[in-house]
C-alpha cells in the first residue's frame, strides 16, 4: 500500500479532564513526532468551559510542549460546539480528533494514516466496545435510528478517531452543537459520495474522571437535533421513501381488489374457486409492489435479479406471519380487536420498510464516482 506523509492537526475536545491531560498531550505529542507518515504536526486542546481547571493546566501544557495550543470556550457549549470549534482552528493538511479521555491508544492513530492516501476519511470503529451495557444498548438504538432515518451505514458513529483531508471536514456545513455532530458530518460526507475508510481501533475502560455523555440533557438534546435534521434536506429522501412505500402500498391493495372481484364476478371458472382467486389477486398486488417499490421508490434500475426476487418474497412470508402472530398476541391480551389491528399494521409497515429499504433493494445504481477537489463544497 502506497503512503505518504503528511502535515496534521490533532485536536482534543475537553470537559473537565485535568486528571487525564498531561498522559494524553505527553502520548500525543510523542507519537505524533515518532509516526513515519507525519512530517510536521500541532496540537490544539479545545476547552470547553471547564471548572476543574483544564484550561489552566492546557496553557502549562502549550508551553511545555512544541506546536500545542489552546482554544477556550468561555462557557460549556457542548461536544458539537467543541468538535466545530477543532475543525475551524485547524491549519494542516488533514485533522485528527480523539477524546482526551485516554479510551483510545494514540498510536494507532498510524493505522489510519496508512489509508490516507487512497481516502480522504478514515474513521475508527471500537472492536471490540468498552462501554456498560446500557451504553452499547444506546448505541446500538442510535445506530439503528440514524440507519433509518438517514441511511448512515458506518459501524460505529460515535468512535471518536477519525482522520479528515482538512478542506473537505471544513467546507461541511454542520449545523449540529450537541453529540449529534459525528453522525451528521458522516451524513454530509455519505451524501456527497466521499469514500470513508473504517478501521478497527482499540478501545479502551476509562481510568480517571467522569463520562457525560449517557448525561439526560446531553441525549435529549441529541434526539432533537436529530429530529431537526429530518426535517431538513438530511432527512427528505427517507421521508419520500417511506410516503412513496405508503402510497404503493395503497395501490397494491386496490390492485388485490380489483382483480379478485374481475375473476370472481366475470370469469365462470374463478367463480367457485375463491382461494385460488385470491391467491393469483395476491400474487399481482405483489409483483406490482415489487416493481413499483424497486423502481419508483427506492430508484433501483438494471436488471431484476433473482436475489431480489427471492428477498422480497421473503419479506412478504414474513409480514404474514408477524400479521397473524402479533394480532392473535394482541387479541390474547385482551386489546380490543380493532386497536390490535392498527398495532399490528404499523408495526407490519415499519418492518416491512425497514427491510425493503436496507435489504431487499439494497443493490442501488452506482454512486459517482468522489472527485479530489474542493470546488463544488465552496
Amino acid at each position: 500500500m502506497a503512503t505518504k506523509s503528511i502535515s496534521i492537526s490533532v485536536f482534543f475536545p475537553i470537559y473537565n479532564e485535568k486528571e487525564n491531560l498531561p498522559s494524553t498531550v505527553a502520548i500525543a505529542s510523542n507519537i505524533l513526532s515518532e509516526s513515519p507518515f507525519v512530517r510536521d504536526f500541532e496540537i490544539i486542546l479545545i476547552d470547553d468551559g471547564s471548572s476543574d481547571g483544564s484550561a489552566e493546566l492546557a496553557d502549562i501544557l502549550s508551553k511545555a510542549y512544541k506546536g500545542v495550543r489552546v482554544v477556550r470556550h468561555r462557557q460549556n457549549l457542548g461536544y458539537g460546539a467543541a468538535l466545530k470549534t477543532g475543525i475551524s482552528a485547524a491549519r494542516m493538511e488533514y485533522v485528527f480528533f480523539t477524546d482526551a479521555d485516554l479510551q483510545f491508544d494514540i498510536v494507532e492513530l498510524n493505522g489510519l494514516l496508512a489509508h490516507a492516501s487512497q481516502y480522504p476519511v478514515v474513521i475508527g470503529y471500537r472492536a471490540p466496545r468498552r462501554d456498560p451495557f446500557i451504553r452499547l444498548v444506546n448505541a446500538w438504538g442510535w445506530k439503528t435510528l440514524n440507519r433509518l432515518l438517514f441511511g448512515l451505514g458506518v459501524r460505529d458513529i460515535d468512535c471518536a478517531f477519525k482522520l479528515f483531508e482538512r478542506p473537505l471536514i471544513q467546507n461541511l456545513q454542520l449545523h449540529s452543537k450537541g453529540a449529534m455532530i459525528s453522525a451528521e458530518a458522516l451524513i454530509r460526507l455519505e451524501r456527497l459520495h466521499v469514500p470513508i475508510k473504517e478501521v478497527p481501533v482499540s478501545h479502551l475502560p476509562r481510568r480517571l474522571g467522569s463520562p457525560t455523555g449517557a448525561k439526560p440533557k446531553v441525549i435529549l438534546r441529541a434526539f432533537k437535533e436529530m429530529i431537526e435534521l429530518y426535517r431538513g434536506e438530511l432527512g427528505l429522501k427517507t421521508h419520500k421513501e417511506a410516503l412513496r412505500f405508503m402510497a404503493v402500498g395503497v395501490i397494491n391493495t386496490i390492485l388485490d381488489l380489483a382483480v379478485y372481484v374481475v375473476l370472481t364476478r366475470f370469469t365462470p371458472f374463478f367463480a367457485t374457486r375463491l382461494v385460488s382467486a385470491k391467491f393469483f389477486s395476491f400474487l399481482a398486488g405483489t409483483i406490482s409492489s415489487l416493481l413499483l417499490n424497486r423502481s419508483w421508490t427506492f430508484g433501483v434500475s438494471g436488471r431484476l435479479s433473482v436475489w431480489e426476487v427471492l428477498r422480497f418474497y421473503s419479506t412478504v412470508s414474513l409480514s404474514i406471519a408477524v400479521n397473524v402472530l402479533l394480532m392473535n398476541v394482541l387479541v390474547g391480551a385482551g386489546l380490543y380487536d380493532l386497536a390490535a389491528l392498527v398495532i399490528t399494521t404499523v408495526v407490519t409497515f415499519i418492518a416491512n420498510f425497514t427491510l425493503s429499504k436496507f435489504w431487499v433493494f439494497k443493490n442501488r445504481p452506482p454512486a459517482p464516482s468522489y472527485p479530489r477537489s474542493y470546488a463544488a463544497l465552496d
